[in-house]
């Protein structure tokens, strides 16, 4: 793409070269950003799962930050990883400060990224835009195509620096800007707000500072100047995801809130420093200006990772501060999230979860002495508001990976399932209490001893049903269904010790009996429908046709 070269030819002709430069400017800006995401989602499509999956809540923090920068890396810049990992984290796909680590090493990945486009690979751009565009074009394999289109992606990204630097080459000459320039290296803190300010037009820090570094490597900006604007655009990179969050829960606000606070702060420290002492470092930085900006970048964001445990520390503190519990219960669904966003999944798994928390809590509130009716009302309100989130959810979601949407089909069917578990504990079984407490109904010490045991079952089952979710393990799942055989022999022992209590003349038994009998019928039938996830599971790993599970019956 050729590139209009800019002369000043007096005032007008200087007005005219510097709309031609704005313009081809935020054209190859835009055709960046347009490039970074086309490749990013290319990347996604072909190793999501495996991202998703490699973001367990085992791994140490010295992992997530390798996680991380090879994150950032790979998908070009600091800012989505920071979105993708503070979106998990307010679904409860993964804990706060493991994606606050993780975005935290993502910067030192952006930074490496922006030190590898740097390289002279300027000749590969051509090669790579037809070697990918033939595979994305013509392939009909999912794969293939979305290989080519990580392949093109690099290639158009080579080409807007090209345009970029093309654009920026021929600045120094317009009027005006030697005064501009002059007045940046002698003003630190000016120098940064612009590079916060290009960072928020652009929406990304990798094309801000390699914008920078192709206008300092042709104008006349000294080291400290460079290195301000550098430092600007980590601060701008760090406050942009908090606008970009703004509507999002607090869980995930307050995973971008202690990465940029430790950002900014770190960021401010060093502006003060060069600002207060700029002899002393201009006499120590030997460096010309694009190299200067390079080579901070990078050193801005390693030294950072030493500073990992402030940033768990600011992090697991906000969580405390921000996160309240009615917000990880009654978190909402964001109907823009999509399959490109790699979230829809961890999303629904959320909201599912959040409705097994309910159904804990409708349990312990049905099962208590005297319990509040109204609670129970509000707790059953809050399940089916639930579901029809995970509905609509679901009905937004596009095509995507056939996997994935076949994983999000189970999630409804399991979330009507566990809604219907609702209905029976505060329908059935709490008329059931009622009733008892209307007529002074009371059961025998081994009656009463028996249903607390299956209610305690029932409260392990729900345990392992919220681990079969999140983690999908054959063995979790294998449990479970076990498990629910466990709770069956209650059941079945309860009911004959029962009947051998009515035979033996108990005349407590007697007058209990169908409150017995119902009790501990709903419990078992609740205990059924939540141990469903455990044969989804297996059947999908294939361990139903290694069994005798599948042949048994099924809820």
């Amino acid at each position: 793409m050729p590139v209009v070269p800019l002369r000043a030819t007096g005032i007008e002709g200087s007005s005219v070269t510097i709309l031609n430069f704005i313009v081809q400017l935020m054209s190859g800006a835009m055709l960046l950003l347009f490039s970074v995401r086309f490749m990013r989602i290319g990347i996604e499509r072909l190793w999501s799962a495996e991202i998703r999956d490699s973001l367990s809540d085992r791994s140490s923090h010295l992992q997530n930050l390798a996680k991380g920068t090879v994150l950032g890396f790979v998908m070009q810049g600091g800012t989505v990883v920071m979105l993708m990992a503070a979106g998990l984290a307010g679904t409860g796909a993964v804990p706060l400060v493991s994606a606050a680590v993780l975005a935290l090493g993502a910067d030192l990945g952006s930074a490496l990224a922006v030190r590898f486009l740097h390289l002279p690979i300027a000749a590969l751009g051509p090669l790579a835009i037809l070697i990918g565009a033939t595979v994305y074009l013509r392939s009909d394999k999912p794969r293939l195509r979305n290989l080519g289109r990580v392949v093109l992606g690099l290639g158009l990204i080579l080409l807007s620096l090209s345009i970029i630097r093309g654009t920026v080459e021929p600045i120094s000459s317009l009027d005006g800007v030697a005064a501009a320039v002059d007045y940046l290296n002698r003003d630190v803190v000016t120098a940064a707000l612009a590079g916060i300010v290009l960072t928020f037009v652009m929406h990304s820090s990798v094309a801000a500072v390699l914008t920078a570094v192709a206008f300092a490597a042709h104008s006349d900006i000294g080291a400290m100047g460079a290195l301000g604007f550098m430092l600007g655009c980590n601060i701008g990179s760090a406050l942009l995801p908090l606008w970009l969050l703004n509507s999002h829960n607090e869980r995930t606000k307050a995973v971008a809130a202690s990465v940029a606070i430790l950002r900014v702060g770190f960021a401010a420290v060093l502006i003060g420093v060069i600002a207060l002492s700029r002899d002393a470092v201009e006499a120590r930085v030997g460096w010309h200006a694009d190299e200067a900006m390079l080579l901070g970048h990078l050193l801005f964001n390693a030294a950072l990772l030493a500073l990992t445990p402030i940033c768990v520390w600011l992090c697991a503190t906000l969580e405390r501060r921000l996160v309240t519990t009615s917000d990880a219960e009654d978190a909402t669904l964001t109907l823009g999230v999509t399959e490109e966003d790699g979230l829809a999944l961890p999303a629904l798994k959320r909201k599912l979860s959040g409705m097994l928390d309910l159904a804990a809590k409708m349990l312990d509130e049905v099962m208590r002495g005297a319990h509040d009716p109204q609670r129970l009302d509000d707790l059953e309100a809050r399940m089916n508001g639930a579901l029809e989130q995970i509905r609509q959810f679901y009905a937004t979601v596009p095509g995507g990976d056939g996997a994935d949407l076949h994983e999000m089909s189970q999630v409804l069917h399991y979330a009507i399932r566990v809604e219907r578990c609702g209905d029976i504990l505060a329908g059935r079984l709490h008329a059931l209490r009622v009733e008892q407490a209307g007529a002074g109904v009371t059961f025998s010490a081994p009656g009463l001893e028996e249903i607390e045991e299956l209610a305690g079952a029932l409260r392990q089952t729900l345990l392992l049903a919220h681990n079969a979710i999140w983690t999908g393990d054959a063995a979790t799942a294998e449990r479970l269904v076990r498990h629910k055989q466990r709770v069956s022999d209650l059941e079945t022992a309860s009911r004959a010790n029962h009947l051998d209590r009515l035979r033996g003349g108990n005349l407590v038994s007697l007058s209990s009996s169908d409150h017995h009998l119902e009790t501990i019928a709903s419990l078992k039938e609740v205990n059924s429908k939540l141990a469903t996830i455990g044969y989804a599971i297996l059947d999908r790993a294939g361990g139903l046709k290694k069994t005798r599970l599948k042949s048994g019956a099924r809820p």
